[in-house]
């Protein structure tokens, strides 16, 4: 049995560099910038920090607002997309599982976490080899933010050596003794907020950093159908619409007659607790960052699905907080914009049923996700 003195020293000589892989979306990199930021507070100028990415992913533009370096890989998807795809991505594979082993080779982690993503998967996997191999000293670990694993993950989750998991109730899809539920990390801005004033009852639309033409379309449509209330003051909308569909969304409210005092329209909004502490109701998508931060902060919400999501895992998300009874859920397909203008009605009209969510929701929050992660990490 080593003493005490034995196993500080050990840790100390740990390598204590962190290669976090992944990105394409927000929902993957906020995630994975929350435990880098953890960790640098944890180990300071003894840590250090790699995020490996995708060409054309949002990495691009987030990452170099942070401390940290940034590597690309080319890769595409090979999950739901055309032929034509996967053989463009097939013939990507060999160029990036090689520009992979140069970045671990070069920047020699003692830890990998891959946070989902297409550049995830070849970190995560010459990690393990190159480990296998003696080559590299390594803990390879992966982080799954969905009820449901997507491709990448249930491949890497039967070679990573630790699984971090969203959700409760993941051990099934992963090998014995590897999971560990931490909860999502998010942005430390993101806090629990007080109800907001139901008058006006303020509804905030949004469907993530690239705006969702789906969720834009059902409001257009459901418009017509609150007018009435938006014009008489007692329902304020905030819409973040995306850069490519802004023109088209603002104009269906300049349509209806609206001013800026009742509707605010934005391509982007950066200052996202500002709009949530206004809203007495969300209307977004349910990707897995957008669920950690509903709960955080503790809002009603109606979750619209990405139908086209990798295996429906938006859907598996969203059903898992209704039935909670944490959100209330709509289906983009085979539904009118008037359904949508009813749900809104309904839940504007029952502030039992909104306080219900918020009460209900809360049970979802994880504050400590991302420091749990770095110290299962370095055990």
């Amino acid at each position: 049995m080593w003493g005490k003195g034995v196993v500080e020293k050990a840790n100390a000589e740990r390598n204590k560099s962190l290669l976090i892989a992944g990105g394409g979306t927000g929902g993957h990199l906020l995630a994975g910038v929350a435990v880098a930021d953890l960790w640098m507070a944890k180990f300071g100028n003894q840590g250090k920090i790699l995020f490996v990415g995708s060409k054309g992913g949002i990495e691009e533009k987030l990452i170099p607002t942070t401390p940290y370096p940034l590597k690309l890989l080319i890769l595409g998807s090979l999950n739901r997309v055309s032929l034509q795809r996967k053989i463009k991505t097939f013939l990507q594979l060999p160029v990036a599982l090689g520009n992979a082993t140069r970045f671990l080779l070069t920047f020699r982690p003692g830890f990998i976490l891959g946070v989902g993503g297409y550049s995830s998967g070849p970190v995560v996997l010459m990690g393990k080899v190159l480990k296998s191999l003696g080559l590299l000293r390594v803990k390879v670990t992966i982080l799954e933010q969905n009820k449901f694993p997507g491709l990448t993950n249930r491949i890497l989750g039967k070679l990573a050596d630790g699984v971090f998991t969203a959700f409760e109730g993941m051990d099934p899809y992963f090998p014995k003794n590897t999971v560990v539920f931490t909860g999502n990390p998010i942005r430390s801005s993101m806090k629990f907020m007080e109800s907001a004033p139901r008058v006006p009852f303020t509804v905030f639309i949004f469907g993530g950093s690239q705006g969702a033409r789906g969720v834009n379309n059902l409001v257009l449509n459901a418009l017509p159908h609150l007018k009435t209330r938006v014009l008489e003051g007692s329902l304020k909308i905030i819409h973040q619409t995306g850069e490519a569909d802004y023109a088209r969304v603002l104009a269906g409210y300049e349509a209806l007659g609206s001013s800026p005092d009742q509707v605010r329209v934005e391509k982007f909004i950066y200052d996202m607790p500002v709009a949530y502490r206004a809203s007495s109701l969300l209307i977004c998508r349910a990707g897995a960052s957008t669920l950690a931060e509903i709960a955080a902060v503790g809002r009603a919400s109606i979750l619209i699905p990405l139908p086209t999501a990798a295996d429906n895992h938006q859907e598996k998300n969203a059903l898992a907080f209704v039935d909670a009874g944490a959100a209330r859920m709509f289906n983009q397909t085979g539904c009118l914009g008037q359904d949508l203008a009813a749900l809104m009605i309904e839940l504007m009209e029952s502030a039992s049923q909104i306080a219900e969510m918020e009460r209900k929701v809360i049970q979802f929050y994880r504050p400590h996700a991302a420091s749990d992660i770095v110290d299962n990490l370095y055990v």
